[in-house]
């Protein structure tokens, strides 16, 4: 077994310098990227967690929702994970088996290059469970900053976990979600166009009269604090550029001040 155990080394040493022959175009600087781009951590960053996922959702209870559902699908991937990790073993496990059964050279020679790609594969399972680990986590985390920052509970000081396992609290937040949500993107209408698009007007007649203005009235009060808030900011910005001397030239659609 010692010999095969050998061999296998071997072999596997091969198969790489038979793949460093097909980076031969790279310099040394540009290998260190290819082999760092296999280790690197490639999950989901907390930022984009928070805002782009969490703060998407516009309402606290659809956010707190999200978050369960984000979680939920990490921690079946990981599930799936650890039983395939398992499964990956056992197959090494059965190749060497058969190995010592084997008397041909060449039938041999194909065991080992099986052995080697399942161990390669079971490499890349523990490198996406490790990774799986640190997403689940840090959604997690943005969890936890809704509980500490209190946005995690209802103004009568209800968990969100008790309110959406209540059908009337959650027909209550489902309503208020979808009059602020349709009233966001109305919003976004007026401030890209300068009025409301078919889409969304089609989808506010579908409420009923007091949901409409309501609805409405989160789109013009949104839009017209976003609209104040960037004219305030333009203003100080012109005020800031009037102060320094500055030379505007136009290459590559940039603009360079001096």
């Amino acid at each position: 077994m010692q010999d095969n155990l050998t061999s296998i080394q071997d072999r596997e040493l091969a198969i790489q310098e038979r793949l460093k022959t097909f980076r031969s175009d790279l310099t040394e600087k540009q290998k260190e990227w290819l082999e760092f781009s296999t280790e690197v951590d490639h999950s989901m960053p907390y930022f984009k967690i928070k805002h782009f996922v969490g703060d998407a959702q516009i309402t606290a209870y659809q956010k707190y929702k999200q978050f369960l559902l984000e979680i939920r699908a990490r921690e079946e991937s990981l599930e799936n994970l650890i039983m395939n990790i398992a499964r990956q073993e056992a197959v090494i496990e059965v190749i060497y088996e058969d190995m010592e059964k084997i008397t041909s050279p060449a039938q041999m020679k194909l065991k080992e290059f099986e052995l080697i790609t399942n161990r390669n594969d079971l490499l890349k399972l523990h490198r996406r469970l490790a990774q799986g680990y640190e997403e689940r986590r840090s959604f997690i985390l943005a969890l936890q900053e809704m509980y500490d920052s209190g946005e995690a509970f209802l103004e009568d000081g209800t968990d969100l976990k008790d309110a959406i396992q209540d059908p009337k609290k959650v027909e209550a937040l489902e309503e208020e979600y979808w009059k602020y949500r349709l009233g966001k993107q109305a919003a976004l209408d007026m401030i890209a166009t300068g009025k409301i698009g078919t889409g969304n007007m089609e989808a506010i007649t579908m409420l009923d009269h007091a949901d409409q203005v309501k609805t409405l009235n989160v789109a013009i009060d949104w839009a017209t604090r976003v609209d104040g808030a960037m004219g305030e900011i333009q203003s100080r910005i012109v005020k800031q550029l009037a102060n320094v001397n500055y030379d505007i030239q136009l290459q590559n659609t940039s603009l360079e001040l001096e």
